[in-house]
């Protein structure tokens, strides 16, 4: 009896999280239908649902990366696309199966951003490299 409630548990589990993920970000389009090479290849892909969820975990890696080069979230913030839709960031689908991230941000608060990141994160052992990371323009 235990183990049938373990496994009920865990199945439902599973089911509302896969629900909530795929209503937060469905089909990886932004609100205003944006989309970029990222999305397209994961919505093409045999595996459409798990390949969308690891373009949003790989969003979210490199958006970390940038927070810690940049002296962490006391001293630096991603634009907002990088905290919202997958459809909406600027995201590259590599020919060797990494995804490449580039985005600005700033101090806290900023209207104008100042620093320009680009990091390459690889889905299959989730390796996070920032390629470049400076003023905007440099």
């Amino acid at each position: 009896m235990k183990r049938i409630s373990i496994t009920s548990v865990a199945t439902l589990c599973t089911l509302v999280l896969s629900a909530v993920a795929a209503q937060a970000q469905p089909n990886g389009f932004a609100s205003d239908g944006k989309t970029n090479s990222c999305v397209d290849k994961a919505r093409a892909s045999e595996n459409p649902t798990v390949n969308i969820l690891a373009v949003g975990r790989a969003k979210n890696l490199a958006r970390q990366s940038a927070e810690s080069a940049n002296g962490g979230l006391g001293n630096y913030h991603a634009e907002d696309a990088m905290h919202g839709p997958i459809g909406g960031v600027n995201c590259t689908a590599n020919d060797n199966g990494t995804m490449t991230f580039t985005f600005q941000g700033g101090k806290p608060g900023f209207t104008t951003p100042t620093v320009q990141t680009t990091v390459t994160v690889d889905p299959t052992n989730w390796d996070v490299k920032v390629d470049s990371n400076g003023p905007i323009g440099s």
